[in-house]
């Protein structure tokens, strides 16, 4: 597939993340693209940085405006610039996952569709994300309900046909910060189809200075101006789908939703991209993981943060990893490969990793999870900034969402109670969740022991009590999949449950024996889950 898509990015005012959002749309899988830059007169850096950039990447069209004009405004000169076969509108201070154009194409293509939805991860209020479970065609009613345009009317969320939005004369109206609303709903409502994409994920930031938290800055004039915008919008909305006989859901239960929605509420610190260039080591444990690999090993690559090497432990795959590791190493030279002669299982090939390991961090990764694109620019701004042995993310636990693990505010622990407490190590101790400086790990002689599937309680628990500090990074996020083939997850067989069952026994004994040794209380099991449920 190599039809051209027009991604229009209207720019104001956002140097502090403009690079990365250019970055993360110029390093896409998927080449065929014209990124159109819309100038809106900003009084910043950015359109110093939008030019440094078009002078690498011919693919970058720069318009400008001759005054601020606002987004509406943006978009529409950006769609009426635009020459592919498709428009993406892409704000200036979000990321995308790096096979995101490759993904909405192809399913685009696929079902002939005007139209093709994206999931959302929505980074500071993640239980307002929208994760399409499967791929989906709709057409007809379920139209709406299913790409819950009704709640979320982003136009960041859509790929659409330019035939499409040409024939139908669309543009948004000049009503910020409800621009999108008044036509999204006609733009799904008119779509022969909506392809829904559940690998494709839009990761939207709500950055601090964005228009929506511009609260401090604004007088009462253009507070006024806001809510007769708002009020505009909503009318607009209402009376098409009064007209058009779309069921909205009702008040109650869209208030009711908007409760259960709220929290948690996930604000990182500020971070400065950029800034920081020690090197992290990526270690990869590889065993059959051919389905989900290149996805994995593309989610680490395609960060925001360059300064990686990739260790991939090559554990005698009997399927296609290690051609997909060999083909990937030949375009990335930060991959280094390490071969077992024979299976040694998930323990050792990540004590293999730690040998072979250069950088001054490393990072346990899961042959079949992905990162949220900037995970390892949060993750390392945060061990430098405060010194800390070890940051921790928070966890998308994609099968059991109510195990996810949201951490509402970047904090430093230091007290043991704390350490433990927070960071919930003793319940979710993955190996994964943790960026951890090289010389700690060293100096602690931490190594995992061979007691799949438990071999990380026994390590982690330790590593967190003799930190320093545990830098918490909301922002960063690690989507744990639980694939059907993982370890976990593997087929009954009687006599790999009763080793299984003999290394929790000795996992627990090692972990139970550390918390009385050091004092530590264990926290009530009950309690922690009902708690869980109930976030």
């Amino acid at each position: 597939m190599d039809k051209k898509i027009s991604v229009i990015v209207p720019i104001y005012n956002v140097e502090k993340y403009l690079k990365q959002t250019l970055d993360s749309i110029r390093f896409q899988t998927y080449r065929n693209l014209e990124i159109v830059c819309v100038l809106d007169c900003p009084t910043d850096r950015s359109a110093e940085i939008a030019s440094a950039i078009a002078e690498e990447d011919s693919r970058i069209k720069l318009v400008k405006h001759p005054e601020n004009r606002g987004l509406p405004a943006a978009r529409n000169s950006g769609s009426g610039n635009a020459t592919g076969e498709y428009l993406h509108f892409m704000d200036s201070d979000d990321l995308l996952s790096p096979d995101f154009y490759e993904t909405m194409i192809a399913s685009a293509e696929k079902a002939d569709a005007d139209v093709t939805t994206c999931s959302v991860f929505y980074e500071k209020k993640p239980k307002q994300s929208i994760l399409f479970l499967k791929d989906e065609i709709v057409s007809g009613a379920s139209k709406m309900e299913k790409t819950k345009i009704t709640f979320a009317g982003w136009a960041w969320r859509h790929l659409i046909k330019k035939s499409f939005w040409d024939e139908r004369n669309f543009s948004f109206p000049d009503l910020v910060p409800l621009e999108d609303m008044p036509v999204m709903i006609q733009v799904i409502y008119y779509a022969n189809k909506v392809a829904l994409c559940s690998n494709a994920v839009y990761f939207y930031k709500n950055r601090e200075n964005s228009i929506l938290n511009h609260k401090k800055n604004r007088d009462t004039e253009k507070d006024r101006r806001l809510k007769e915008n708002y009020r505009k919008a909503e009318r607009i909305f209402v009376d098409f789908l009064r007209e058009n006989k779309i069921k909205r859901p009702n008040w109650l239960y869209r208030r009711y939703l908007s409760f259960c929605t709220k929290k948690p509420i996930c604000v990182n610190d500020p971070i400065e991209y950029g800034k920081i260039d020690k090197k992290i080591s990526v270690i990869v444990p590889i065993y059959n993981a051919e389905k989900y690999l290149k996805e994995t090993l593309d989610s680490i690559r395609f960060q925001t943060y360059k300064n990686l090497e990739i260790v991939c432990v090559l554990d005698c795959p009997t399927d296609n990893s290690a051609k997909i590791v060999d083909e990937i190493a030949q375009k990335d030279n930060r991959i280094k490969i390490v071969e077992h002669p024979e299976n040694w299982g998930l323990p050792t090939a990540r004590n293999s990793g730690v040998d072979c390991a250069t950088g001054e961090y490393f990072h346990f990764m899961d042959a079949d999870d992905l990162l949220s694109p900037d995970f390892y620019e949060i993750m390392i701004n945060a061990a430098e900034k405060n010194d800390a042995d070890v940051s921790a993310c928070s966890v998308f636990y994609e099968k059991k969402q109510w195990r996810s693990i949201w951490f509402t505010k970047s904090e430093v622990l230091s007290a043991v109670n704390d350490k433990i407490e927070k960071t919930e190590v003793v319940f979710s101790s993955w190996a994964w969740r943790y960026l951890i400086k090289e010389s700690f790990w060293d100096k602690q002689r931490l190594s995992f022991p061979d007691l799949v599937p438990m071999e990380d309680k026994p390590v982690i628990i330790p590593m967190i009590y003799h930190a320093n500090k545990v830098a918490l990074c909301p922002s960063a996020v690690y989507f744990y999949k639980n694939r059907e083939n993982s370890i976990l997850n593997k087929k009954y067989d009687p006599i790999r449950e009763k080793q299984r069952s003999e290394n929790r026994k000795k996992a627990r004994e090692i972990f139970k024996d550390f918390m009385h040794t050091h004092n530590i209380k264990q926290p009530n099991k009950l309690l922690y889950y009902v708690k869980k449920k109930l976030a």
